[in-house]
């Protein structure tokens, strides 16, 4: 490393491992079920705007569009993917060197990188054998820290977690650490989401995103929804031009009420082709298990020395391996696309079977 660099790195960034995303890893082949992302686009109204001048009043009427779509008269605020709303709560609410986060493993990486990035801690309560919250270990870590970060339904597990957990945190932090609820996928199981607790928890923020149910992942559009107070805090720090206006066009035009219906058409015939191979794939025999999921993937434990991520590859079909997670061995996660890509799948397993015999 060059001497000038390596002696300004603080040593918090020296010691990151970047966060590898579906695109960073570089899997190489000409079906890619690795990133969550919609395989085909929903229709969208393409954007001529003017791109002279810095964007000005959208992103409040972005805001607003999200949440008249959301139901909630909880403040929002519009950021560049919900990344930047997890970089924006750490660094508003936690001092570098001082303060920590509690996250539960596995779950996204992205929390644990802003926080690191930052130098601010990292508190582990990895999830239950069941995927759900150790509160136990959540509570044993609560005197140093300040927010806690929970994805439901969880990335990459893919199932829900228990409501009752969540409000039951929310109740013992209501007056000390700030709950944050990444509902990147909620759109998935609508019924399920804490939007309706907001206007009860003042210590609830929650995370939204147009990149997965709404196909919309190269916008980088996402929202915060919490108290004012909260959501007037994240101002102080948010870039001041946080969303280019054909992205902000693009995700008002989303949000209109007959785009938002074709998005919702998406998700159920997501659903019925995420049941239907699911049905086929315990059929093949090479699988250990299958988890619950309420997103547009799922989490599959196969056999012993199958080697599903290399055996797929091999076909061209770029999966996400998750063996690195010590919870997770022998898993990989599959996002759902057509039904042609998902019997493409199902054609590459079986043909291993046959092999075999």
């Amino acid at each position: 490393m060059n001497n000038l660099v390596e002696q300004l790195l603080p040593e918090a960034i020296k010691n990151l491992i970047p966060y590898q995303s579906a695109r960073r890893i570089g899997a190489k082949g000409h079906l890619y079920l690795n990133a969550n992302e919609l395989e085909q686009p929903l229709a969208t109204e393409p954007s001529f705007a003017p791109l002279n001048r810095y964007p000005d009043f959208k992103p409040q009427q972005l805001a607003d569009a999200y949440q008249a779509f959301s139901g909630t008269d909880a403040d929002c605020i519009a950021v560049r993917g919900a990344d930047e709303g997890i970089e924006l709560l750490v660094r508003t609410f936690c001092a570098p060197g001082d303060d920590h986060i509690i996250v539960c493993p596995p779950t996204y990486g992205m929390y644990e990188i802003c926080a690191t990035a930052t130098n601010v801690g990292v508190h582990k309560a990895a999830l239950t054998d069941s995927f759900q919250l150790d509160l136990a270990t959540i509570d044993q870590q609560l005197p140093s820290s300040k927010l806690i970060f929970i994805c439901s339904p969880n990335n990459p597990t893919g199932n829900l977690i228990n409501l009752d957990d969540i409000q039951f945190l929310l109740e013992h932090t209501r007056q000390s650490h700030i709950v944050v609820v990444d509902e990147a996928y909620i759109e998935y199981s609508e019924q399920d989401s804490v939007l309706p607790l907001l206007d009860q928890y003042p210590n609830l923020v929650v995370i939204r995103t147009l990149s997965k149910a709404f196909g919309l992942a190269a916008a980088r559009v996402g929202f915060v929804l919490g108290h004012c107070t909260v959501i007037d805090a994240l101002r102080k720090l948010i870039a001041p031009y946080p969303i280019p206006d054909p992205c902000a066009d693009i995700a008002i035009a989303a949000l209109k009420p007959k785009n938002t219906e074709i998005m919702r058409q998406g998700v159920a015939n997501l659903n019925r082709i995420k049941v239907s191979f699911c049905e086929q794939l315990i059929q093949t025999g090479l699988i250990e298990a299958l988890y619950p999921s309420a997103t547009n993937f799922v989490l599959v434990r196969f056999k012993p020395n199958i080697n599903p991520f290399d055996l797929l590859i091999a076909q061209g079909i770029v999966t996400r391996n998750q063996s690195h997670e010590p919870a997770l061995q022998d898993c990989v996660r599959i996002t759902i696309g057509s039904e042609k890509s998902m019997a493409e799948i199902l054609l590459a397993l079986n043909n291993k079977v046959r092999d075999a015999v």
